[in-house]
C-alpha cells in the first residue's frame, strides 16, 4: 500500500494549533533500511492490514490501516539505560524520567573532526576541546550548570546521514572529556553522531563514564546546529519498556 504525503490540519482551522512554543525537532526518521549499529536489530515495518483488508475481514464500512514495527531498543534517535553496558545498571523503566527532560545547552564541537581511521588522535572531544566550546558558550552568556542536559554538535551526523560512513566512523568523547562533563553535574550527554564514543574507541569511554557516574546518554540527534550556544528546554522521553535496555525517543528542544 502506498500513502500520499499530506500535512495534517484540524478541520476547524490551523489556528487551533497556534500559540504553542517554538520547537526544534531533534529526531531522525525511523524506516526500513535506516542506518543501524551492527550490534542491533534492523528495522522492519511490514503492513499488518490495509483499509480494504480490514473491511473484507470484519465486514465493516470503514477500514483501519496498520503496520507492524520490528525495532531495536536502540534504533534511530534513542537513549540508553545503563543496564545496556552495566550488568548492575538500571533498566529504562526504572530510570527517573527527570534524566530525559529539563534545561539544556548545546556545545559547538565542530572543531572535533574525524578525519581518518588511521589516525587515532583525531575525533576525540577531550577536556581542551570542551573548554574551547565552553568559551563560545560563555560568549553567548551561557554556561554548563549542575543538572544540565548537554548536547554535542559535532557537525557530523547531518552531513553523513544516512550514508554508511555515518555508522562506521564518527567523532566522540574521550574518557577525560566525558568525565569532565559528568563532574560538572551533567545528567544526560547527547550527540548528533551514531554514538557518544569515538568509533575507534573499543573501550567505549563515554558509556563507561555514564556507568561510573550514574548518568545517561542520548544518540542519533539531528538539527543540533540550530541550537549551538543556546539554552533551551529539552524533552527526549523514553517508552515505558519493562526491562528495557534503552528506548527510541521523540526528542525536541523548546526554544521559547
Amino acid at each position: 500500500m502506498t500513502t500520499t504525503e499530506r500535512s495534517q490540519v484540524p478541520a476547524l482551522g490551523a489556528q487551533l494549533l497556534d500559540g504553542r512554543p517554538t520547537i526544534v525537532d531533534l529526531t531522525r526518521p525511523i524506516y526500513e533500511g535506516m542506518p543501524m549499529w551492527f550490534g542491533h536489530q534492523r528495522t522492519f515495518t511490514p503492513v499488518n492490514q490495509t483499509h480494504e483488508q480490514f473491511k473484507e475481514m470484519y465486514g465493516t464500512a470503514d477500514g483501519f490501516y496498520a503496520r507492524n514495527l520490528v525495532i531495536s531498543e536502540h534504533a534511530g534517535t534513542h537513549t540508553d539505560a545503563t543496564i545496556e553496558y552495566d550488568p548492575a545498571g538500571c533498566t529504562i523503566d526504572n530510570t527517573p524520567l527527570s534524566y530525559y527532560y529539563g534545561s539544556a545547552v548545546c556545545l559547538d564541537l565542530s572543531h572535533v573532526q574525524f578525519q581518518s581511521p588511521d589516525d587515532d588522535h583525531l575525533g576525540y572531544a577531550d577536556v581542551a576541546a570542551i573548554k574551547r566550546a565552553e568559551d563560545k558558550l560563555a560568549e553567548a552568556g551561557q554556561e554548563i550548570r549542575p543538572g544540565d542536559i548537554v548536547l554535542a554538535w559535532f557537525d557530523y551526523g547531518d552531513r553523513w546521514f544516512p550514508q554508511r560512513k555515518y555508522i562506521d566512523e564518527n567523532p566522540g568523547f574521550s574518557w577525560e572529556g566525558a568525565e569532565y562533563l559528568a563532574q560538572k553535574g551533567v545528567v544526560n550527554i547527547g550527540t548528533d553522531c551514531n554514538a557518544i564514543d569515538n568509533s575507534l574507541d573499543n573501550t567505549f569511554s563515554g558509556h563507561m563514564v555514564c556507568k561510573k557516574y550514574g548518568i545517561v546518554n542520548t544518540e542519533h540527534l539531528t538539527n543540533l546546529g540550530q541550537l549551538i550556544n543556546k539554552r533551551f528546554d529539552y524533552f527526549g522521553l523514553p517508552l515505558n519498556l519493562v526491562g528495557g535496555t534503552g528506548s527510541p525517543i521523540r526528542a525536541v528542544a523548546v526554544i521559547d
